[in-house]
């Protein structure tokens, strides 16, 4: 079966969609088990449980039936979980990448890179979360594509070269590695005028995708074309193009700001980073390298007679060099446009051409107000989340389009018995935060906000399957981004899905740099469920104050680590932390903390939440037991 060949072949004689589509689930990742009930909530939603088992049987049966003979795939089922029984180490993608890398496979290689995507086009319409795995999937392929293409343009020779600048051109129009490639050709077979119009449909493109020039490499081939349009000069543009800057942007610390201008100032600093790293001039990380090769980009807020100003510094960190600053009056408003020119500044500062040309964007004062939504929210007090909901509810109903409103607004429902000690998660505000997370996966597909908000919306639903099959789509967006690597590792350990929450530690550990505060908490309640408590209780001692449930597992972890005393402590402190908090109907007494506190956590596996109470209780009762016995101790009599 491992061969594109025979996985077209297999597609086109199996009748059923549903079947053409789990055929292509399972390929592209063989050896990978798959739970029943994830398939079943991907191509049976809103089908009764029975009647989705049947149709599933049905489906595997099908492709069984098909794929006897020279095309038999073998899938294995059993124990509740579903997969194809191929070698690893084979994929539809890599079979068609090493095609394009060799010369006289490659227009075989090129057109099953399209029957490809044709194949996922077809698959449209299953579900609209299937729909929105293809639209990942497709978007995964292209940059394979992408890459493989643009390394044959820069070694491969002329032929095949050429060849690949063709496809790439095709499958990614705004490719320039593509275009100026097909420029110099035509240019050199004496074609000046198709080499300009290349340009014109490139700058077109760009324009109106992306609003933004050609690059200058590209721009300096046209000028050359145009000054000689028969090529008798024909000067050298196959130069190696100069090394991408790498650029870190991080927040200075100051412990001057108040905790919402604190939260403002990190919510700047994360939407900078967000927006150099669309640029492709540029290659922006998380953390600082061992090299010295690399320029920081610093953020400081500060506040001086109530106006807050924000300074902005771009240094050689390695050898304390400031190579340039600029200081920005009040962030708080404006920002759409004052961070659009900052962007262009940073990029003149390192000679870097960036396009800007339309000027100011008519969503700026949604975005302002959405940036201030984020800052509240990361108060993680609830004055602040009605604040947040308030404006965010605002955005959602003026531009029911803007995903990062819903996203947002999703998120502060599913937290919202976190920010309010005392209260519990009711199924209205799932389903409303479920509603929001819908729309703005809607809103676009390659968010990874979006999918991993969905995800928590799931796990809360206590639906892990698809909560895991959106933490998988938020990680494969975006797998180098530290929030979603650290909200994931926290997901798939309430999911139960204790090997992947150990790849996520440790793919976090590689980016400290990159962790905010809560993030510890997050990585403390992670190891603590996957049995590495003293892991747990440092990372609960570092982030101490930056979530409502902090306490709880520091308590817990200190306990299994065998310093009940130690455990006792924490607890009596936490109490008195959660009382001050505390939003419920009832008194804030022991009993109904624990209760609150073990009813936070969208946990699989119930047992767990069972031990959690049986921990607290136990510190609890050894603390009050202490407590009465030193009472006894200090006020009875003395025997003689």
């Amino acid at each position: 079966m491992t061969s594109f060949d025979n996985f077209v072949r297999l597609s086109s004689l199996l009748r059923l969609k549903k079947a053409r589509a789990l055929m292509l689930y399972l390929l592209l990742e063989p050896g990978r088990e798959r739970r029943n009930s994830l398939i079943m909530d991907l191509f049976w939603q809103d089908i009764p449980n029975t009647k989705s088992q049947a149709s599933l049987r049905q489906t595997v049966r099908h492709i069984r039936e098909v794929s006897k003979g020279s095309l038999d795939i073998p899938i294995v089922t059993g124990g509740g979980s579903i997969y194809v029984d191929l070698p690893r180490n084979w994929s539809v993608l890599d079979e068609i990448v090493t095609g394009l890398d060799t010369a006289v496979k490659f227009e075989d290689a090129a057109r099953k890179g399209k029957t490809f995507s044709e194949t996922l086009d077809l698959l449209v319409g299953i579900s609209d979360t299937f729909d929105g795995w293809l639209d990942v999937m497709q978007e995964h392929a292209k940059t394979r594509f992408r890459d493989a293409l643009e390394a044959i343009i820069a070694n491969g020779k002329a032929r095949h070269a050429f060849q690949a600048a063709e496809y790439l051109a095709d499958i990614d129009p705004s490719n320039e590695i593509a275009a100026r490639y097909v420029m110099l050709k035509h240019w050199r077979n004496g074609s000046s005028t198709r080499a300009i119009d290349v340009y014109n449909r490139l700058y077109a493109m760009l324009d109106e995708a992306f609003d933004q020039e050609p690059e200058v490499a590209t721009i300096e081939v046209l000028a050359a074309i145009k000054l000689d349009p028969e090529g008798s000069a024909q000067p050298d543009f196959q130069k190696a193009p100069p090394q991408k800057v790498t650029l870190s942007v991080q927040e200075v610390d100051n412990a001057e700001l108040s905790t919402r201008d604190a939260s403002f100032q990190a919510v700047l600093v994360s939407d900078l980073r967000s927006r150099l790293s669309r640029f492709r001039e540029w290659h922006i990380i998380d953390s600082e390298p061992e090299s010295d090769d690399f320029l920081s980009i610093h953020l400081k807020l500060f506040v001086i007679d109530g106006r807050s100003r924000l300074m902005v510094e771009v240094v050689r960190p390695r050898r304390r060099e400031l190579l340039w600053s600029e200081i920005i009056d009040d962030p708080h408003k404006d920002w759409a446009d004052k961070v659009r020119m900052l962007v262009i500044n940073i990029g003149n500062a390192l000679r870097v051409v960036i396009a800007d040309r339309h000027g100011r964007d008519d969503r700026a004062q949604l975005y302002d107000r959405w940036l201030q939504s984020l800052a509240l929210k990361g108060t993680w007090s609830k004055s602040d989340e009605v604040k947040a909901v308030a404006l965010l509810r605002g955005i959602t109903q003026e531009a029911p389009e803007f995903g990062p409103a819903h996203a947002e607004l999703a998120g502060i429902f599913n937290i919202r018995h976190i920010l309010r000690p005392g209260t519990f998660q009711e199924d209205r505000l799932k389903d409303a935060a479920l509603s929001h997370a819908l729309e703005a996966v809607s809103a676009d597909a390659m968010d990874t906000r979006a999918h991993r908000v969905l995800a928590w919306c799931y796990c809360h639903k206590s639906e892990f399957d698809l909560a895991e099959f959106h933490f998988d789509q938020s990680l494969f967006l975006n797998p180098q981004n530290a929030h979603t690597i650290a909200s994931c590792a926290l997901g798939f350990a309430f999911c139960d899905n204790i090997p992947r929450t150990l790849e996520m530690i440790r793919e976090l550990a590689r980016l400290p740099e990159a962790m905010e505060p809560f993030h510890q908490i997050y990585l403390a309640a992670a190891h603590y469920l996957v049995g590495d408590f003293e892991a747990c209780a440092a990372h609960c001692d570092v982030g101490d104050g930056s979530m409502s449930t902090v306490g709880g597992w520091h308590s817990i972890a200190l306990a299994k680590l065998g310093d009940m005393e130690a455990a006792q402590q924490r607890l009596d402190r936490y109490r008195d932390e959660i009382a001050k908090k505390w939003c419920g109907d009832q008194e804030p007494t022991s009993r109904n903390i624990i209760d609150w506190y073990v009813s936070c956590f969208p946990l699989r596996n119930e047992a767990v939440r069972d031990d959690l109470r049986t921990a607290l209780d136990h510190i609890a009762q050894s603390a009050a037991l202490v407590t009465h016995v030193g009472r006894v101790d200090t006020d009875s009599p003395v025997e003689r």
